[in-house]
């Protein structure tokens, strides 16, 4: 046991040694909370407290220009077009084409209300057929909007809106597909039509152009048929494969008109979707090489397009033949 009056003087002491223990703890704990809060302040200062830029960032006069036409492009707000051009290292028609192919708005979301009494305006039968433009109200449409019918403008209209058919607009695909984009009212829907007519022929923006081009497959048909008519493929693939769009020939080789004039004179058939489709991926294919020496027989291409190959071989080309991914002479 201890003894009591022992107990005291080290019960003392041992107080006393607690009391400068804790003012020691005291002091770093302050010192440790100082620094925090000095480290914190730079961060503020710097921009990057808490995950936020709390700080505006300084933009150069480039890059001020290029948020400034951004912005005319998309209709978004200043932070939005900041945001995509950093991430597409401040090329704008890149940017723009991002903000594009996703189909989805980086900045506020436009009043669907704002649209739907916008359709409203241009039904053909609104008491019949509430919810549908016919004919005569997408004429109106275009016409206040300056959009030639008969060109390809027509088609990149046809696919912002989600046409289920030719000269017909739903209005869960006009409103749904234009909100999305940002869009709420005629001058805007404008824009980006002029928007996506210059970049059609751009290498960037190939997926919104496959868009564009499958959509028309769609609209393009006649009412329930799963097939499109030669003659009307021939007429919106004129549409597609010619300048603003991609052009399908080379200062060699002008496919789109040998490849119109083998179907007329070697197929004469309906065009179904596989068809129409795989027609973009050969006619991609033959721009990247056009002596055809990537072709093969082996490949799983539609039959017409192995004949229209042998086609060009024999009857254009004087002979040449491609053998299976072997390069053959151009004149």
């Amino acid at each position: 046991m201890v003894a009591p009056s022992k107990m005291t003087q080290n019960g003392e002491m041992l107080s006393s040694t607690n009391t400068a223990g804790k003012r020691k703890r005291d002091n770093s704990e302050r010192l440790m909370d100082d620094e925090f809060r000095a480290s914190k302040r730079k961060e503020v200062e710097r921009g990057h407290y808490g995950g936020r830029d709390t700080m505006p960032p300084a933009y150069t006069t480039a890059q001020k220009s290029a948020i400034a036409q951004l912005q005319g492009i998309t209709q978004t707000d200043k932070t939005a077009a900041a945001r995509l051009l950093k991430n597409s290292n401040w090329n704008v028609e890149r940017a723009a084409n991002e903000f594009f192919s996703n189909g989805v708005a980086v900045g506020p979301s436009p009043n669907k209300g704002a649209l739907s009494k916008l359709f409203d305006k241009y039904r053909d039968d609104a008491k019949n057929e509430p919810d549908e433009i016919n004919i005569d109200g997408t004429m109106s449409m275009l016409q206040e909007m300056d959009v030639d019918p008969e060109e390809v403008d027509v088609l990149i209209f046809s696919e912002l809106v989600q046409s289920p058919s030719l000269g017909k607009i739903t209005r869960g695909g006009f409103v749904d597909s234009l909100s999305a984009q940002n869009v709420n009212d005629l001058p805007k829907l404008k824009a980006l039509i002029d928007q996506r007519h210059g970049l059609l022929a751009q290498p960037d923006f190939r997926p919104t152009f496959k868009n564009i081009y499958r959509h028309t497959f769609i609209i393009a048909r006649q009412q329930g048929q799963k097939s499109l008519a030669l003659d009307m493929a021939e007429i919106y693939w004129r549409l597609l494969f010619t300048t603003p769009s991609i052009k399908w020939s080379t200062p060699n080789t002008p496919f789109l008109d040998w490849w119109l004039e083998f179907l007329q004179a070697k197929w004469k058939r309906a065009v179904n979707k596989d068809l129409w489709d795989q027609t973009l991926t050969f006619a991609e294919k033959c721009l990247e090489d056009e002596t055809l020496s990537w072709w093969s027989e082996d490949a799983a291409w539609p039959g017409v397009i192995d004949e229209f190959v042998e086609y060009v071989q024999k009857e254009k080309r004087g002979g040449s033949q491609v053998d299976g991914g072997d390069g053959m002479d151009m004149e």
